[in-house]
């Protein structure tokens, strides 16, 4: 015959204690013990990384040696000590710019965020890629085109020379100046094949006549071709038939635009319609715009596009304003903290085991019961 006990209705508020103490130290555990684990293409990303830090120290030497005297590096207005932060205001100064974000730009591990962008855009060793450049964001150009190298991609761009306040604004230090000094270096196997003025409508409205012999003597010196046409239109129609010829029947894979400059991505409202980063299917509105990226996006090309750097830069883990040159690998780009599983599934099977023990099968009750119990009490008699 079966005897059959009776089970107490509520469970000790000591059990409900220990189970909360053990799952509060069991999250704990699985918080502080999560592990590093590199993100996807960790290797091509360091390589990036490194070769844009090598570009940095170049231009930087460059600058020293060779414009210490009419263009000396201001610490106050570049901590890093980078070169690649200009003037607030020079002849080839084309508009405003934040000094917030171009200090945000000087960070090698940019070049690993773009290698990240090209590897999920599908883009493969050897493929073409189309690159349209702002004199406003040096650095971002170097993080595109140390990514391309890293990759192995054969790069077709175009620059538009002039540059906001804080860019490549020094008349004898213009981003193509740079490209060169990088190619000669051996840090760069690509570069501009085409340049425009740049600022107003492509063509430097509303800079004075020397302004504009500043930004033609650029061209000229770096053996660039110069993008002059007056119409919008056939001002994109030279550029595209520009990319094409230089890809020679390779097809683009993937076009990087780096700043807002209005032949590049059309209207500022058509700069705010592009997201910033990868975009592999850019909304309705953006297409509706004319634009050189609008142009690839029709075509099924991926377009990655470079703008609100600081939003970025919170976005990937890097850090905003960096006071000295991060080094290579730092970042959410290159590493990401994951919890164990093996923890977490352990945590979890202790829990549960707790519950179906303290609760289910009343060993909480018969721990704690002798000292809830009044004095003098029997235990639970079986039910026969």
């Amino acid at each position: 015959m079966k005897r059959l006990y009776w089970r107490p209705s509520q469970v000790s508020w000591q059990v409900y204690l220990i189970i909360a103490l053990l799952a509060i130290l069991g999250i704990t555990a699985v918080e502080i013990f999560q592990e590093r684990v590199e993100q996807p293409y960790y290797r091509q990303k360091m390589k990036a990384a490194r070769i844009m830090q090598g570009g940095i120290e170049s231009i930087r030497n460059y600058r020293m040696a060779k414009l210490s005297k009419v263009a000396p590096i201001d610490k106050e207005v570049d901590p890093t000590e980078s070169g690649m932060i200009g003037l607030m205001i020079s002849p080839i100064t084309s508009n405003s710019g934040m000094l917030e974000a171009k200090r945000t730009t000087i960070n090698p591990n940019w070049a690993a965020v773009i290698v990240g962008m090209l590897e999920r855009a599908g883009v493969e060793p050897g493929d073409v890629i189309g690159m349209s450049l702002s004199g406003s964001f040096p650095a971002i150009n170097l993080a595109a085109f140390a990514a391309a190298e890293a990759m192995g991609l054969k790069v077709v761009a175009i620059t538009s020379v002039a540059s906001s306040t804080w860019g490549a604004n020094i008349p004898w230090l213009t981003w193509l100046d740079m490209e060169r000094i990088l190619y000669e270096n051996r840090i760069l196997s690509n570069k501009s094949v085409a340049a425009s003025f740049g600022g107003e409508v492509d063509r430097g409205v509303g800079m004075r006549k020397a302004a504009k012999d500043m930004l033609q003597a650029a061209i000229e010196r770096n053996k660039v071709r110069l993008i002059s046409e007056k119409d919008e239109a056939e001002n994109l129609n030279v550029r595209m038939a520009i990319y094409e010829e230089y890809a020679e029947g390779s097809p683009f894979t993937a076009f990087i635009n780096v700043g807002g400059g209005t032949v590049s991505v059309g209207t500022k409202v058509g700069k705010r319609f592009f997201r910033p980063g990868l975009n592999l299917r850019p909304p309705q509105q953006a297409l509706s715009i004319d634009s050189i990226l609008s142009r690839f996006a029709k075509q099924g090309v991926p377009v990655i596009h470079m703008r609100l750097i600081r939003t970025m830069a919170q976005k990937y883990g890097l850090p905003l304003e960096p006071t000295s040159v991060p080094r290579v690998g730092e970042g959410m780009v290159f590493m990401r903290m994951q919890y164990r599983n093996d923890l977490v599934v352990g945590v979890l099977v202790v829990l549960v085991l707790l519950l179906y023990a303290f609760i289910k099968m009343d060993i909480g009750y018969r721990i704690f019961s002798p000292m809830n119990k009044p004095l003098g009490r029997k235990p639970p008699e079986p039910m026969i």
